[in-house]
């Protein structure tokens, strides 16, 4: 009987793992703690080591169709929008895209076999054997299999059933994302800018439909009461100086689709496996979000996993 792979977590390196090593020939059945799949979230920028990755899976060309291409490359400009540096990306072997992250979701939901995503199944603990490894649900029920592959995210329980608590490292600011529903005139759709100023932080990156994503950043404690009572209003304020198309692309976000949190990374592990169960994405390695590296590092685990895994057998 083929070994049966256990993915603990249904996010982009959970998904885009299950696809890599059904396309392999693997068995394998991804638990996920969301009772349904909604279209959540902000937007998430694919580098070009990400869109590799995807075409190894036969995906990128989805990804192009559904995204927005940065033609023109990546920008980092003062709060007047004057040129700091610049990435262009007509140098790259991939440009870079940006894709609504329920969008690139519903391509990779759509490339597994059906089934193979189990909604409302939280894992609380993990153990592991000579003759395998056991998930423990949150319900009570135990799931067996043969291998187990921890995706779920940089709070990952799962992780921290093998590996012990792994400690995290707040970075020192806090974030704000958002969607607006407008493609603003003043913006250039074809590059991606990001904005440096003595407020913080700004990133404005069009996405396809006449829809733009948003961040804001700022430097904050930890935990900080002031920020954590942000509204969009506040934001609208705080960089009510930075230059154009920035304030219409806050004020046509919807303030209740806004997503807020302090930011942290995974102090880096010495190593992503022990015994039967290994750490991919968030789990193992999560990253500020700098230049779409954490989903895009993500895709690239599901390759090399699955790579070793085919040399294996």
């Amino acid at each position: 009987m083929a070994d049966k792979f256990l993915i603990i977590g249904g996010g982009i390196a959970g998904l885009m793992t299950g696809i890599a090593l059904q396309q392999a020939g693997f068995s394998v059945e991804i638990f996920e703690q969301a009772v349904e799949v909604k279209r959540v979230g902000a937007g998430i920028t694919v580098a070009p080591n990400g869109m590799a990755a995807l075409e190894k899976l036969g995906l990128a060309e989805q990804v192009k169709a559904m995204g927005n291409v940065s033609s023109k490359g990546i920008a980092i400009v003062d709060e007047a929008g004057k040129p700091i540096t610049k990435l262009a990306d007509e140098k790259l072997a991939f440009p870079i895209y940006a894709i609504h992250r329920a969008d690139l979701q519903a391509i990779l939901l759509g490339s597994l076999e059906v089934g193979t995503l189990k909604l409302g199944r939280k894992c609380s603990n993990l153990t592991q054997d000579d003759s395998g490894i056991v998930l423990k649900m949150e319900d009570g029920s135990e799931i067996s299999g043969d291998y187990a592959i921890v995706a779920d995210g940089i709070h990952s329980v799962a992780r921290d059933s093998i590996f012990g608590k792994q400690p995290l490292r707040y970075a020192g600011y806090t974030c704000w994302r958002g969607i607006a529903k407008t493609w603003p005139k003043d913006a250039d759709q074809k590059l991606f800018t990001e904005t440096w100023g003595t407020k913080g932080r700004i990133g404005i990156v069009p996405l396809a439909n006449q829809e733009t994503y948003w961040f804001a950043v700022a430097a904050a404690s930890e935990n900080s009461i002031v920020h954590q009572t942000y509204e969009l209003s506040h934001l609208v304020r705080r960089f009510e100086s930075y230059h154009k198309p920035i304030q219409e692309v806050l004020e046509a976000t919807n303030p209740d689709k806004i997503i807020s949190g302090d930011i942290f990374d995974l102090e880096p592990m010495k190593n992503f496996a022990k015994g039967r169960v290994v750490l991919i994405g968030d789990a193992a390695h999560a990253m500020t979000p700098n230049l779409g590296q954490g989903g895009s590092q993500a895709m690239e685990d599901a390759i090399i996993l699955r790579n070793w895994l085919k040399k294996k057998r």
